[in-house]
Formats: C-alpha cells, sequence, structure tokens
C-alpha cells in the first residue's frame, strides 16, 4: 500500500488561480502527508531495535539501556566515549540505510566520566559541538532524525 501511494502519486501546482499539468512525483511524499509520520516512526523503529542489540550501555536493574527515544528525538548511552563512537557510527550507518539523515547543527555530545576518552569532536560522518554540562545539552535536541 506504501509503495502504491509513492508510485502512484502525482502532483499539480497552482500559480495566481492557475492550475498546472500533472506531473509524477519523483521522491519522497507530498508536505503533510498523512502517511509521512507513519513511514518516520517505522524507520526509526528500525534504527532504536538495532541499537538496542548492540552490546553497550549502562545496566538498571535487569535491563541493558544505550538508547532513549522521544519522536525524533534519540539519546545514546554508553560508559564510555568508546561505547557511544560505537553506537553513534551504527546509528548513522542504519539510519543512512533507511534514508534517515543526521542534523548535523542539533546534535551533540556529552561525556560524564572522569576521564574523558572521546578526543575528537567528530564520529562517523558527522563533527559535533561538545558540552560539558546539562544546561547546554537541551534534551530535546540530542540526537534529531531526518
Amino acid at each position: 500500500m506504501c509503495k502504491t501511494c509513492v508510485q502512484k502519486a502525482r502532483s499539480m501546482v497552482r500559480i495566481e488561480g492557475t492550475f498546472s499539468f500533472f506531473f509524477k512525483n519523483k521522491t519522497g511524499l507530498k508536505q503533510g502527508d498523512t502517511l509521512s509520520p507513519i513511514l518516520f516512526n517505522l524507520a526509526s523503529q528500525k534504527v532504536i531495535q538495532s541499537i538496542k542489540m548492540v552490546p553497550s550501555g549502562i545496566k538498571i536493574g535487569k535491563e541493558q539501556l544505550n538508547i532513549l527515544a522521544y519522536a525524533d528525538d534519540i539519546a545514546l548511552i554508553g560508559k564510555n566515549g568508546i561505547e557511544i563512537r560505537k553506537l553513534f557510527v551504527e546509528m548513522e550507518n542504519i539510519a543512512r540505510k533507511l534514508g534517515l539523515q543526521m542534523n548535523q547543527e542539533k546534535t551533540k555530545y556529552m561525556i560524564a566520566e572522569r576521564k574523558n576518552s572521546l578526543k575528537q569532536n567528530k564520529i562517523g560522518h558527522l563533527k559535533i559541538k561538545k558540552i560539558t554540562n546539562l544546561k547546554e545539552l537541551k534534551i530535546s535536541n540530542i540526537y534529531e532524525l531526518y
């Protein structure tokens, strides 16, 4: 059904009250398409489930926790910079395969350990801003997928 909605979609443009001829949409969905959030959620869920399979993170009770997600915000959790780097590269690879991209300007990282093992601010293909306290983090913009 999704494939049919995307492949058979046609559009027209109205300029000053005059409609253009119909043309085929080559990529994506129309802005405001009700299918868009559903497809985004399906893709995001795939990314989240894949990250959960990576052995990393912190243990809370009997659960191993390495990712938190709400809407289009994702927080990766690791014991050190090496784990964060591993999770980020994995997330970036999975997201790219699904057609999602990280918003480099809204992506930040923070290391909460005495010895900072993440020396560079480049992870995968993105240059990421390092922050040093939670006030800078602005929780709503930890990692955003587009």
